[in-house]
């Protein structure tokens, strides 16, 4: 009778494992191939229950879970959970909020106007609006829009006729900044931003006339304006120190942007052809932006970095006008009628043999999907375990090793670059130690 020794049943049992992985791989692919089972979900916008019903015309988050919303009647809601759920805070005021800005979560800051001419009010938190305080800006005349604090003691608020007000003690006082004394300097501002602490901008204009930038390079004491774009600004984006966008447009004209690459010294404009104005713009990952069109009912979509764009339409016919996101995987919008909305990430399940697929992790479909050449793989892990990460190409070859380290539960996200690997067909595979736990297709396109 033949007997095997424990060494040859190693190598044997060894052997036969590695084979049934192949096996399992290539039948992954063959079922994906064959049947194209792979149900492809495009992002979404998740509807969110609101306690309101009237026009949310801001939001901002400070993190991932907390984030606050402002609009009309003097409304101002909370999250603490990530926008799964709002309250409403006392703002202590009971008309329109124009901005509302925090820069962490305690100290936040609103700008409200009840009557053209009745003076601003300018509500105060310091507990993440658990408490508001409320003070009435001391020249009646001055209209604010928008605020914007730097950090704790350094803020700036902005209005009509080109008012710009700067503080350094966190709101106590407001002094006039200097702004030059150009055609276009009294233009109404819609938002301030700053690029550096030295480096700052806000933007405006009026509808059919022109829209204009303001631009400070001594930390805000001093502003000139110029006029990039035949209609208003409503919002800005910040890359870096040099490199910004600012968005907005008309009704007859649609949506516009005005770029800079050196700080503001030039500016290109661009209209985008698309129907409706871009009230907010937020970019989700470097080459993705989101651009609230308001009225159009539709968002103004980037995959590359905001050169080419495109329209989707907004989740339940929404009327969004602000939206704003943490991180690639965290976003939040808000409009007419307490919309909100909350961005749901990429994912895609594959027909396939549930028995490959535990519940330990899980692995996201790329995206997008197809792409040229960057394209981002998520995956879930709820064990800490040994992850890999492995390319291959249509006929099973591997062509890169994409990740292999130990991972502590939780999400992940990992770049994809293509431009060395010929276009076409290729396939993901999600173990934990050598155990396959799925399969996903992506296309490069070249």
């Amino acid at each position: 009778m033949y007997t095997i020794s424990m060494k040859n049943y190693k190598i044997l049992t060894t052997f036969i494992s590695r084979y049934l992985l192949v096996f399992k791989i290539f039948l992954t692919i063959l079922i994906i191939f064959l049947t194209g089972s792979s149900s492809v979900a495009q992002p979404q916008w998740i509807k969110v229950n609101s306690p309101v019903n009237v026009s949310l015309r801001n939001c901002i988050f400070t993190d991932n879970l907390h984030g606050w919303a402002a609009g009309d009647d003097g409304v101002i809601i909370h999250t603490s959970d990530g926008g799964y759920n709002f309250e409403i805070q006392n703002s202590t005021i009971s008309y329109y909020i124009n901005d509302i800005f925090f820069l962490n979560n305690r100290l936040g800051w609103v700008v409200a106007n009840e009557f053209l001419f009745s003076g601003t009010t300018i509500l105060t938190t310091t507990n993440g609006g658990q408490v508001w305080t409320s003070e009435v800006f001391p020249d009646s005349s001055k209209f604010f829009t928008t605020i914007n604090f730097r950090d704790s003691l350094n803020g700036f608020m902005g209005g009509i006729q080109g008012s710009l007000y700067k503080t350094s003690d966190g709101g106590k006082s407001w002094q006039p900044s200097t702004v030059d004394s150009s055609e276009y300097s009294s233009f109404l501002i819609s938002k301030i931003t700053f690029s550096s602490p030295l480096n700052g901008f806000a933007c405006g204009g009026y509808i059919d006339i022109a829209g204009v930038i303001w631009r400070t390079t001594d930390g805000g004491f001093n502003w000139s304006a110029d006029v990039y774009s035949p209609e208003p600004f409503y919002d800005f984006y910040v890359f870096d120190q040099n490199r910004l966008i600012s968005a907005g447009g008309d009704f007859e004209y649609g949506v516009q942007l005005s770029r800079t690459s050196n700080a503001g010294l030039n500016w290109n404009y661009e209209s985008l052809n698309l129907f409706g104005q871009a009230y907010s713009i937020d970019f989700r990952r470097p080459e993705e932006a989101w651009m609230a069109l308001g009225y159009a009912l539709n968002w103004a979509v980037s995959y590359d970095s905001g050169n080419t764009w495109t329209d989707l339409p907004v989740t339940d016919n929404a009327e969004i006008y602000s939206v704003d996101f943490t991180d690639s995987t965290h976003g939040w919008a808000v409009g007419n009628n307490g919309a909100i909305l909350r961005y749901e990430p990429l994912k895609v399940n594959i027909a396939t043999d549930n028995t490959i697929i535990p519940d330990r992790a899980e692995l996201y479909q790329n995206y997008p999907n197809p792409f040229n050449p960057v394209s981002v793989i998520s995956f879930e892990l709820k064990v800490t375990d040994n992850i890999k990460i492995i390319l291959y190409d249509v006929l099973g070859k591997e062509v890169a090793n994409l990740i292999n380290e130990i991972k502590q539960p939780g999400k992940y996200e990992i770049e994809f670059n293509g431009n060395n690997i010929p276009g076409g067909m290729y396939f993901y595979s999600l173990y934990l130690g050598n155990e396959l736990i799925d399969t996903r297709r992506m296309i490069l396109l070249k």
